[in-house]
């Protein structure tokens, strides 16, 4: 229903609560001449609205484990977490080695025999 019609409709719906018979009549006459005229029906203005299904954006597998599939992602990122972290203390040990100061043999300990 367009914007005007349905503002006209309010207006006419509002003097059904007059204290004058004639004048309730005459606008329940009215109302229903312009919802029927603009091609609707009492039906389609008061229904409830439908709730729609949300649309998927993508198509999901039905046999796809869902837990399962993220279990699996969790232990490959534990797997590789666990490379890196040991990837990176040989780094910082080889990083170590070149960065220590060189001492001639002169000033080191003597070795224990």
């Amino acid at each position: 229903m367009r914007k005007g019609d349905l503002t006209r409709l309010i207006r006419i719906l509002g003097m059904l609560g007059s204290d004058h018979d004639g004048e309730r009549a005459a606008a329940a006459l009215a109302a229903d001449r312009l919802v029927r005229g603009s091609g609707w029906t009492w039906w389609d203005l008061l229904a409830p609205a439908r709730v729609s299904r949300p649309i998927r954006s993508q198509w999901m597998d039905p046999l796809t484990d869902r837990l399962a599939a993220a279990d699996s992602r969790m232990r490959q990122l534990r797997s590789e977490n666990a490379r890196l972290q040991e990837e990176i203390r040989r780094l910082k040990r080889r990083l170590d080695l070149r960065t220590r100061p060189f001492r001639p043999a002169e000033d080191r300990p003597p070795a224990a025999p």
